[in-house]
């Protein structure tokens, strides 16, 4: 066994029908009955026994289980935030470390755990971890009470700094006084750290201050190749927001620029809502790495044809973004590349063709195709669903007159139709006979 899961369950606290099974079980449910008259806070002890006395078999079960296994490299522990828990089975499940001779081979941790739980891990030396997962759900915890959690648990982080080498961070909207500054600050240096991933509420909610996030990617600056800084939906604050937290991945990515270079940066991904306000910061820092880059992506908000051809500018020519003026060109490196388009048109397609030769994955997200701009809000339904075959058969047509000889592109993935028919056939159809390296198609479904 390789890989370990655990999702600890909820430990009933009804009685198995065979306790009361046979003259024993009958004589037992009397004086059950007997207890409860006298004593009405019996039911509730006895059902609290029955509960203490079964999750002690269950772990114990658990224990003995995970005892014989001493290959696991994978061990993950998931929390169901919907539903009550025990904090007893995740403290035994985080504890399994101590008794099982898997903490010596364990590579990954994936964790989504009551935060007072982390606590658990203080002392917990895994001396081969490559890669943590940490998934904060804070509820409505006090900032004061999570920042003492990070006290101990930033120790566990910090001992495994001679081996690891990824770490990601994702908060939703469901912590509301998570502050992510005070676990930044307290990170040490990991000097074979190669990847970072963080997702938090767009909004940037989850920092009073970037001053630790940037540090801890100034500090690793040298050895970082995957960075990741991505969102999800805002969360309900209790106090007020700084206005400007919002742009928190502008200001991130504005401070790398103005005081370190991530010299062996090959792996980007960026939320683009927090940026939609001005692309300036994001080109700039795409500037500074664009001749490193084999993958790129970039989601959230849908790119216009323009835009997306201001950041093939970037990848492919060293153009003027605010203060740097570069007009040399070079080869692109880029291998993958991933983004969100308003509407896909032919002229697009032309500029990834031309400008990206050597990419060999694209993934395109979009819920429109088009050969011309029209306001479909002016449109009846009828009139707008005959504009839509029509540009769908004038885009078939435009794609059937083209033929990417130099391009050598072998992977390629599209939204699915948003509306009510499948033009997965057509689009493969139409890409395939255009693009002579083309070896896989994919619909991606309407949530990618």
């Amino acid at each position: 066994v390789q890989s370990l899961h655990i999702q600890p369950w909820v430990v009933s606290n009804v009685p198995s029908s065979k306790a009361y099974r046979g003259p024993g079980g009958r004589v037992s449910s009397v004086f059950d009955h007997l207890h409860s008259f006298f004593d009405s806070d019996f039911p509730t002890r006895r059902a609290e026994a029955l509960v203490d006395r079964r999750m002690r078999k269950q772990i114990q079960l658990v224990k003995e289980t995970v005892g014989i296994l001493e290959f696991v490299q994978e061990y993950s522990v998931e929390w169901n935030v919907d539903r009550p828990y025990h904090p007893e089975l995740f403290t035994a499940f985080l504890s399994l470390f101590d008794i099982s001779p898997f903490g010596r081979t364990l590579t990954k941790l994936y964790l989504k755990v009551p935060t007072d739980r982390l606590v658990c891990l203080a002392s917990v030396n895994l001396p081969a971890l490559e890669e943590l997962n940490l998934q904060l759900v804070t509820l409505s915890l006090s900032e004061r009470y999570i920042n003492d959690c990070f006290d101990y648990f930033a120790v566990f982080v910090n001992n495994l700094y001679p081996t690891l080498r990824s770490l990601s961070v994702f908060s939703t909207h469901l912590s509301l006084n998570l502050n992510l500054y005070r676990f930044f600050y307290l990170l040490g240096d990991f000097p074979r750290l190669r990847s970072l991933v963080l997702t938090i509420p767009f909004d940037g909610a989850h920092f009073s201050s970037l001053d630790s996030l940037q540090s801890f990617i100034w500090k690793h600056r040298r050895t970082l190749q995957e960075l990741k800084l991505l969102c999800n939906r805002s969360a309900a604050r209790i106090k007020p927001n700084d206005p400007c937290a919002k742009y928190w991945i502008q200001r991130t990515i504005t401070d790398i620029l103005t005081f370190s270079h991530l010299t062996n940066l090959c792996r980007l991904e960026l939320a683009l809502r927090p940026l939609r306000s001005e692309l300036t910061p994001f080109l700039a820092f795409l500037t500074s790495v664009a001749d490193q880059l084999d993958s790129l992506v970039l989601t959230d908000d849908a790119l216009t044809p323009e835009e997306v051809e201001r950041v093939l500018d970037v990848l492919t020519c060293r153009s003027t973004v605010g203060n740097t003026n570069y007009s040399a060109t070079w080869p692109c490196s880029l291998r993958h590349l991933s983004i969100r388009l308003q509407y896909l048109c032919p002229s697009t397609v032309d500029l990834f063709a031309s400008r990206l030769r050597h990419l060999q994955s694209l993934k395109l997200t979009f819920s429109d195709v088009r050969l011309h701009s029209y306001d479909q809000t002016q449109l009846s339904y009828a009139a707008y669903a005959y504009a839509y075959f029509e540009e769908l058969r004038l885009f078939y047509a435009e794609m059937d007159s083209r033929y990417y000889t130099d391009w050598k592109l072998s992977s390629l993935a599209v939204s699915e139709c948003p509306y009510r028919f499948e033009w997965g056939r057509d689009m493969e159809k139409a890409f395939t006979k255009c693009i002579p390296t083309l070896i896989s198609f994919t619909i991606l479904p309407a949530s990618s």
